[in-house]
């Protein structure tokens, strides 16, 4: 009977463990994230083992030279595909709160509204973009993380014209 207890009692606890550090992305996180221009607050909702849908609402400045600086939100959807957490987890490394490389592509899009403004008579110009992204998330501690991506993409201003973008990002933040 002994014998059998100590099988039941190891299953158990290597089911435990390797629910906590499995090679596949959260459900759902929800995180508050601060960069050097702009502050932001996203859900990654889990759609498949290694794929997540990025929702994000933020605020972001536009420096216009000699003008002024305004600040805008910007909406984005992003799904992203996490490619690299099986090898994660295989060296030991956590994949928690989806720590992990990954391919995106961030849909955005910028209203005409103005949050804030050192001068009134600035706009801001809808505009949508679409940028593929490749970029990394890691954590520091259960809660802390930083996440670094950068992508080349399109972007239209809503009135005039279709402009490159370029999109490079580097974030600390919070996981609830």
């Amino acid at each position: 009977m002994k014998k059998v207890y100590i099988i039941a009692l190891l299953t158990i606890s290597s089911l435990v463990l390797s629910q906590e550090n499995s090679a596949r992305v959260e459900k759902s996180i929800f995180n508050i994230q601060a960069g050097f221009v702009g502050f932001w607050a996203n859900n990654e909702l889990k759609l498949s083992n290694s794929i997540a849908l990025r929702s994000e609402i933020g605020i972001e400045p536009i420096w216009l030279v000699g003008e002024g600086t305004v600040w805008h939100p910007n909406f984005r959807l992003e799904p992203r595909y996490y490619y690299n957490l099986e090898k994660r987890v295989e060296k030991g490394y956590t994949v928690n709160n989806n720590s992990g490389n990954f391919f995106g592509i961030a849909l955005n899009y910028r209203p005409d509204a103005v949050v804030f403004s050192n001068n009134k008579d600035l706009k801001t110009i809808e505009s949508i973009s679409v940028v593929p992204k490749w970029g990394i998330r890691r954590n520091l501690g259960n809660n802390f993380n930083y996440e670094a991506g950068f992508g080349i993409g399109l972007r239209h201003e809503f009135k005039y014209r279709n402009y490159g973008e370029f999109d490079i990002h580097l974030r600390i933040g919070y996981t609830f």
